[in-house]
């Protein structure tokens, strides 16, 4: 089963952060999973939420303010005061440098509109081709609409579906008509019989948030592909003997 970090490693490192993607690394970690959102000027950028209020010691929406001025706001010591550096909302590009040498990456798309959604699905092809990054790197997300987007634009990159505890549909049959080729569900949406689906459809289930070790391991009994944790250091600690990087 491998290990991937949640925006880096959220709960032990600033989430969506160069040096939190760095702090991965540090562990041994070569697996992230990380957020997209367009700025102001149109340039992809890793946050999560629309807003920088929560991750940030700024305010804004996120689509409303430049890579420059998103750049310039104090990204690390919201939830880290004593965090040794001081960074801004880094770019998509500055990223994918800092993590070249991973082996899986997972990007997670936030297009909350039609426009945004083939925005992105037109501008993210471009990057992920001059990096090189091949079936190493996935894009996912909530939105379908953005998955049969980039599939139109891109259909050589892997792609995911992810769902919430509460998604009321057949989410083996939405990704199997995207042409997905992993499942993400809530990590409470997991059975034995979901694994079997999603095997059978020939697609990964890769599944988030996972900070407890017992449920790391009732994951990997079933049989479970990948766990995304806000806690990577811990996970390594107490369930080393079921992950790999």
């Amino acid at each position: 089963m491998r290990l991937i970090g949640h925006r880096g490693a959220r709960g032990e490192a600033p989430e969506n952060t160069l040096s939190g993607f760095r702090y991965l690394r540090e562990l041994g970690v070569r697996a992230v999973e990380l957020d997209i959102v367009v700025s102001a000027d149109g340039e992809l950028v890793v946050i999560h939420d629309s807003f920088i209020d929560r991750t940030t010691l700024g305010h804004g929406r996120v689509g409303e303010l430049t890579t420059a001025e998103l750049a310039a706001v104090n990204a690390t010591q919201r939830a880290f005061p004593d965090w040794p550096e001081t960074e801004g909302i880094p770019t998509l590009r500055a990223v994918m440098e800092v993590l070249r040498d991973f082996e899986h990456i997972q990007f997670e798309v936030k297009a909350r509109s039609e426009d945004e959604s083939l925005f992105v699905a037109e501008k993210f092809p471009s990057l992920w081709r001059e990096f090189g990054f091949g079936d190493r790197a996935w894009t996912t997300s909530f939105n379908p609409h953005y998955l049969e987007y980039v599939r139109r634009a891109a259909p050589e990159i892997p792609r995911g579906f992810l769902f919430e505890l509460d998604f009321s549909l057949d989410p083996v049959a939405i990704a199997r008509a995207l042409g997905c080729g992993a499942l993400g569900p809530h990590q409470e949406r997991c059975s034995p019989e979901l694994v079997r689906q999603a095997h059978e459809a020939g697609m990964l289930l890769s599944t988030w948030t996972v900070n407890s070790p017992a449920r790391m391991r009732e994951l990997a009994a079933m049989g479970v592909d990948s766990i995304i944790t806000d806690v990577p250091a811990l996970a390594l600690r107490e369930a080393a003997d079921l992950l790999r990087n």
